[in-house]
């Protein structure tokens, strides 16, 4: 018998009719239909005009049409569910895929050649195109369905470029195509009805100067939405104002809300270290936020502390590039010593020997004093007496102007 891996086109031959003959050996088909959104039904390519010719052709035929999967979407896309539920359902219960045309399958050469790999190259099943009788079982079969694909394909290429021509010429013209930003809306042109222009949105407007002055004030973006659904004003998509939506407006309306900027005589460096030591404490993140607050620490960009901003915080604060070898293990210390408080509360809390804090300064990086990578427990005890702070000194200035310590170098 022949490979089954061929297209045909209108009535069968006489090896095919004995195929289809008997009611036992009926074979099975999933047919296939798409459109681009911009398709017209006039052009005879409509969804409907595709499913009925995919059923005439299998009723001629004496094929089972087990399923039609449908599509609106570009041809140039490889990933399409229609498509995906196509092909799985020819894999599982199905001989024949059938399309009414090969660019109704793809458009672009490479996705139909990955499809005819998988698929159809072995002969197991078979793709029919109705409106090319080309057989895909010679080469010369494949050759021709290749040349159609190049023109399908230089076609939707040359689609996607007159349509950008078009866009950017109906901008240059003055008239508004796309979304509309927020503090916008549309109007029909007066000189083009058919066109839309932008103007002013009073409410929005009224949304952004609040913005502006939350912003300069120091308030924080969820704070804002919060605000904001309190006092029932209407977001530009969605049903409430988020977090997320506020971020996304301010980074589009950058030059409308600035973000607020603290002065103040100490940077990152000086907070984190001492979000760094209340850590070590055992506070939370809630806790700290309230405590920094309390003492009148600031953040650089926002009015006061969140839990937000302290997590942003430690997620970029490495403690054995911000404290000197002396604060980094007393900060190691405390932890261990309320790691031991939680595993055996009431027994006494051991400190460890020389040579473990020698080794913790060496997996974190530091170098001795002579700039070795090996620390000696004596080097380990003259640091924790204190010695050579002079030598850790923060002499390097990080992001921001703040001050970041020479250690680890």
């Amino acid at each position: 018998m022949r490979s089954a891996s061929r297209v045909h086109k209108g009535v069968p031959n006489r090896e095919q009719e004995g195929h289809y003959g008997s009611e036992g050996s009926q074979r099975r088909a999933v047919g296939y239909v798409r459109v681009s959104t911009d398709m017209q039904a006039t052009e005879g390519l409509s969804l409907e005009a595709q499913q009925s010719a995919i059923e005439g052709y299998c009723m001629l035929h004496g094929i089972k049409l087990v399923r039609v999967c449908k599509d609106v979407i570009s041809g140039g896309k490889d990933v399409r569910p229609g498509l995906a539920e196509a092909l799985s359902t020819l894999q599982r219960s199905a001989d024949i895929l059938v399309v009414l045309k090969f660019d109704r399958l793809s458009r672009s050469i490479k996705h139909f050649c990955e499809l005819y790999e998988t698929y159809f190259k072995d002969g197991t099943k078979e793709l029919v195109a109705i409106r090319e009788s080309i057989r895909l079982d010679s080469s010369l079969g494949r050759a021709l369905v290749g040349i159609l694909l190049v023109f399908a394909q230089m076609e939707r290429e040359a689609t996607g470029e007159r349509t950008r021509e078009a866009i950017n010429h109906i901008r240059k013209s003055g008239y508004h195509f796309g979304k509309v930003p927020f503090g916008k809306r549309t109007i029909p042109a007066p000189d083009h009805p058919r066109m839309k222009i932008l103007v002013d949105d009073e409410e929005e407007l009224a949304v952004i100067a609040q913005l502006r002055e939350w912003a300069t004030e120091g308030v924080g973006i969820s704070e804002m939405a919060e605000r904001l659904n309190a006092k029932g004003t209407k977001p530009p998509q969605g049903a409430t104002w988020t977090k997320s939506l506020l971020y996304n407006l301010r980074l589009r309306l950058s030059h409308i809300i600035p973000k607020p900027h603290n002065e103040r005589a100490y940077g990152d460096n000086e907070v984190k270290e001492r979000i760094l030591e209340l850590r070590a404490h055992g506070h939370s993140l809630r806790q700290i936020a309230a405590i920094l607050n309390e003492q009148g620490w600031l953040p650089l960009k926002a009015r006061r502390f969140t839990v937000e901003n302290i997590y942003g915080l430690l997620a970029r604060t490495n403690a054995a590039k911000l404290l000197n070898p002396r604060r980094y293990l007393e900060l190691m210390l405390t932890r261990m010593e309320r790691a031991h408080e939680k595993e055996s509360p009431g027994e006494p809390f051991e400190k460890p020997p020389l040579p473990i804090l020698a080794k913790l300064l060496e997996e974190a990086g530091y170098k001795t004093p002579r700039g070795h990578e090996h620390w000696w427990p004596a080097q380990v005890a003259q640091v924790m007496e204190g010695r050579f702070e002079g030598y850790y000194k923060s002499d390097k200035t990080g992001d921001g102007g703040e001050t970041v310590p020479s250690v680890g170098r």
